[in-house]
């Protein structure tokens, strides 16, 4: 990130890393974190040490690993019962853990993650029909994902890029002779949006033409990230199939940089929030447009977990509580430069971006809200968003298998 909207802590830039450290102390000394990388802040790895230190009169040391997929962290819990105090799982791989007695409650006496108005709104409801109480999962990152696209090949704010339908269109072919769209090589992904495309007119009605988001829309719209059965197997392979007319390729995370280096010959494509807010601020990102479609989209959340295994859930909790505080997450927030839980943080953030007139100075026309949209969903937003839930065994495997036969097709 280019910019920062929140002022740095000096405290917390003089962090030694003494988590390279950790070999002699005892097992009651060491917190082991097993995270995302580029998730959190360096300088807090150190800060946290002595803040530990402050609040309970103990040392304290980190050991800090990284993974790299929702299902190498599994492996490691479930299969090798590694010993980590918190991991960082995505929302479906939290939901499994948690049903399959792999998680431990946080200690509210320590951290209580039902605080009011501690989580941005609306983000607590959202992890609630995998984790009713809010007893095992604290929400850190999250975001949408929707269309992004280039604004020099489409108009910033197109009604054309405002409907799923878009990565469907082959306007775009038929006009240049070359496939324009960019598509996630992601299965959950994949399924979830060729789903809710699939069945448009049913959402429009439910939703009086996507203006009443109401309860039986959000019924429907929460079943294509929660259920998977042979028909709609059927129907999102379909779907999907229909779609190769448009993509020019499946790609995971190259297909922004392409974008930005002018590599591709995509227009537009599926993205991550976090992805899109990511090359917006870089060298020659400032030509981007960000919307979560009408119909309907997904809100992902990657969050903690203590795991089964954990020998040291005491400084588990106390690094919940660390990583909550406003100070704390308002350096992750400006090293991250995406959405947090903390709504603290994301409100002064806000305020400070909407105050910036300067630094979107320069950028198109609307880029400002756009951005600052992007980063802090609305209701509306929010209101037409489910998060990932877990298909199960059976149905992940059938649903991974779908995924081939359309790639292959």
């Amino acid at each position: 990130m280019k910019k920062r909207f929140l002022p740095m802590l000096a405290a917390a830039v003089a962090a030694a890393p003494s988590f390279l450290l950790f070999g002699c102390a005892p097992r009651s000394q060491v917190l082991k974190i097993y995270n995302w990388g580029d998730y959190i802040e360096d300088s807090l790895i150190g800060e946290f040490e002595s803040w530990y230190k402050e609040q309970t009169g103990e040392h304290i040391t980190v050991k800090y690993d990284t993974f790299d997929t929702n299902e190498t962290m599994l492996m490691r819990i479930e299969t090798q019962k590694a010993d980590y105090d918190l991991v960082c799982p995505s929302d479906y791989i939290a939901e499994r853990m948690i049903k399959s007695g792999l998680a431990k409650k946080v200690d509210a006496e320590i951290f209580d993650p039902k605080t009011p108005d501690l989580f941005y709104d609306g983000l607590a409801d959202m992890v609630a029909p995998f984790d009713e109480n809010n007893e095992y999962f604290v929400p850190y990152v999250w975001g949408t994902f929707g269309i992004m696209y280039d604004t020099n090949r489409i108009d910033a704010g197109s009604e054309k890029a405002e409907s799923w339908g878009a990565l469907w269109s082959d306007e775009w072919k038929q006009t240049t002779g070359k496939r324009r769209v960019l598509m996630k090589d992601s299965v959950r992904d994949a399924y979830s949006v060729a789903m809710i495309y699939a069945n448009t007119d049913k959402l429009a009605e439910l939703s009086d033409g996507f203006t009443d988001y109401n309860a039986e829309y959000r019924k429907e719209l929460v079943s294509y990230f929660s259920e998977v059965t042979d028909d709609t197997l059927a129907t999102a392979q379909k779907t999907l199939i229909e779609q190769k007319k448009a993509i020019c390729k499946y790609e995971v995370d190259d297909g922004k940089n392409d974008m930005v280096a002018g590599t591709t010959d995509a227009y537009l494509g599926l993205f991550w929030s976090c992805d899109a807010g990511l090359i917006m601020l870089e060298d020659g990102g400032d030509h981007f447009y960000y919307t979560v479609p009408k119909e309907g989209s997904n809100v992902w959340v990657d969050g903690w977990l203590i795991p089964k295994y954990a020998k040291n859930e005491k400084a588990a909790n106390y690094f919940l509580k660390f990583i909550n505080t406003h100070e704390f997450a308002a350096i992750n927030f400006d090293y991250m430069g995406t959405s947090i839980a903390v709504k603290s943080v994301m409100d002064e953030a806000k305020i400070a971006m909407e105050e910036d007139d300067e630094f979107f100075d320069g950028f198109y026309d609307g880029f400002k809200q756009m951005y600052i949209d992007m980063m802090f969903p609305s209701e509306t937003v929010i209101a037409r968003s489910a998060v990932m839930r877990d298909f199960g065994v059976k149905m992940g495997t059938a649903l991974d298998s779908m995924w081939i036969d359309v790639k292959t097709s």
